[in-house]
């Protein structure tokens, strides 16, 4: 692969700007609806005669037809890779890479990875998988990770948008053609992100798609609204502290759990409405689901929108990269603290690529006593856990490792959806209160229903409430049962109750209050 990726890297060497992104253009109906201003910095590598709906910089082609094409509507673009002899046509601005063409046989099919694994660049017949490889090289090129869009790759016939299709295939043969590089799609996705833990955004709105066409089209503006915006999450986090320490302050969380179901509108709209309501910070779970279940557990039967395995609904349901961004956008738009459950190490990687001031280490994963020493020691920021389905010896080992150096919000949780008044250990949150070592805050993490054992574990010394929240009811979702509503007041009124619980608390020390007035004066003659 040398004879070509040399050449390419020389190219790539001298691009004229910083890309943000790269973006594979095909030829799907839905390119007509984006936004062309969001590519201004970004490395297009068009597929075919693309460049006649959106102009690139890399083209990548074999067919005699898409040579016609070319020959008919000019070269557009400043780099041709093809098994296409192109020297004597190509203009003298454009340069040209060769790459053989093999097609890709029935065994071909079956062993798609192949394409990435040898170290031959070939074209195929569906090119798409050569592009993506091309994406892959320069990436290695650059020596860094720039994210991977593919727009105008919709895999129906009612949805190709080509400018020339000299095919003469019929309709027929076009649609099973389509099914066939749809499921090495799938595949090739799949491959990528588990075997080299690449990442490819599929723009569409099929049920692997990473995002829509509309939301593709707002990328740009959540960017812009990231680097304007003056929200600093740790300094934020650190404002709320202060409060805890001075003004005998609770901080209000909205767990949202998995109830966002992967929607990048609706976990937008679940940041915004918890901000309304009055939390100060919201948080989500983040767990691989590869690494997290058994491949026993992830195909058992699990009925969702998603699919019938468990595997189909943890995937829809994890926040990628992208959604990240959302979240970050959004909670800095909304001026409120977010942060993150860590379920296991690979998420931990994951989201400490995002600073966030402190994690979770939840209640499920208590049992998991290296992962939990093996966080403590690699995250240098602020802790919360949760002690559901747990005794004295899990607080032992939680005060032995991870009090020193940091503070930890230690949060009494029934790990029981709903829990019980009689499961509930309100007490529990006055014991760890009375600990009264430096650092520590003692918590609540509610699974109970509505808002008393919230407001009473503020009265038992609670400086973190957890509430479950959630936007409409979803019944195949986990937990749904014991979440507020956002769409109603229930959230709202949640953090009211809360608010008042603390207020009407106040502080430990014992003194006059100004709105004190009635005392009887003793007769003295009679004392």
């Amino acid at each position: 692969m040398e004879n070509f990726y040399n050449p390419l890297k020389n190219i790539v060497s001298g691009f004229p700007t910083e890309f943000k992104n790269i973006v594979i253009v095909g030829k799907g109906e839905s390119i007509r609806q984006i936004d062309k201003a969001v590519l201004s910095n970004s490395l297009i590598i068009n597929v075919n005669d693309s460049e006649l709906l959106i102009k690139g910089y890399f083209t990548i082609f074999h067919a005699d037809r898409i040579l016609e094409s070319f020959k008919k509507n000019g070269f557009k673009n400043e780099v041709y890779i093809s098994s296409q002899k192109l020297e004597a046509v190509l203009p003298s601005s454009a340069a040209y890479l060769h790459a053989d063409y093999n097609p890709l046989t029935n065994e071909g099919v079956e062993h798609i990875a192949a394409l990435f694994e040898k170290d031959t660049f070939d074209l195929t017949d569906f090119l798409l998988l050569s592009a993506i490889k091309l994406a892959w090289l320069i990436n290695r090129a650059l020596e860094k990770q720039l994210p991977v869009y593919l727009i105008g790759f919709d895999f129906d016939l009612e949805k190709e948008s080509a400018p020339t299709d000299n095919s003469n295939h019929d309709a027929l043969y076009r649609e099973i053609l389509f099914k066939t590089q749809k499921s090495q799609y799938v595949f090739i996705q799949h491959y990528l992100k588990d075997k080299l833990g690449v990442q490819l955004n599929h723009v569409g709105n099929a049920n692997f798609s990473a995002l829509s066409v509309s939301e593709f089209n707002q990328l740009e503006a959540q960017e812009n609204a990231i680097s304007k915006s003056t929200f600093d999450n740790v300094a934020e986090y650190k404002k709320l502290l202060e409060k805890v320490d001075n003004e005998n302050y609770t901080i209000v969380v909205a767990e949202l759990t998995n109830n966002h179901i992967g929607d990048a509108d609706r976990l937008r709209k679940m940041i915004k409405l918890a901000k309304n309501a009055g939390a100060d910070m919201v948080k989500i779970q983040k767990r691989d689901v590869e690494t997290f279940y058994t491949q026993d557990e992830l195909n058992t039967e699990y009925i969702s929108p998603f699919g019938n395995k468990l595997k189909d609904y943890r995937d829809g349901v994890e926040l990628d990269d992208r959604l990240m961004q959302v979240l970050i956008s959004e909670c800095e738009q909304n001026e409120i603290v977010w942060f993150s459950s860590v379920l296991d190490y690979p998420s931990l990687l994951f989201l400490e690529k995002y600073n966030p001031p402190l994690i979770k280490l939840p209640s499920t994963i208590s049992n998991h006593r290296n992962f939990l020493k093996k966080a403590g020691d690699e995250f240098k920021g602020d802790l919360v856990i949760s002690t559901g389905f747990t005794d004295k010896e899990y607080e032992t080992f939680v005060l032995d490792n991870f009090c020193t150096n940091r503070n930890l919000f230690l949060l009494q949780c029934t790990s029981s959806y709903p829990a019980p008044p009689e499961a509930c250990q309100i007490s529990v949150v006055r014991h760890y209160d009375h600990l009264d070592l430096p650092n520590l805050y003692a918590g609540y993490s509610s699974h109970d229903v509505g808002s008393l054992g919230c407001m009473m574990a503020v009265a038992a010394g609670a400086k973190m409430v957890e509430k479950h929240v959630k936007l409409g009811d979803l019944e195949w979702i986990h937990f749904d049962g014991v979440a507020l509503d956002l769409a109603t007041n229930q959230f709202e009124q949640f953090v009211k109750d809360v608010r008042k619980a603390s207020l009407m608390c106040g502080s430990k020390e014992k003194k006059i209050h100004k709105q004190e007035h009635h005392k009887y004066t003793p007769n003295e003659k009679h004392f």
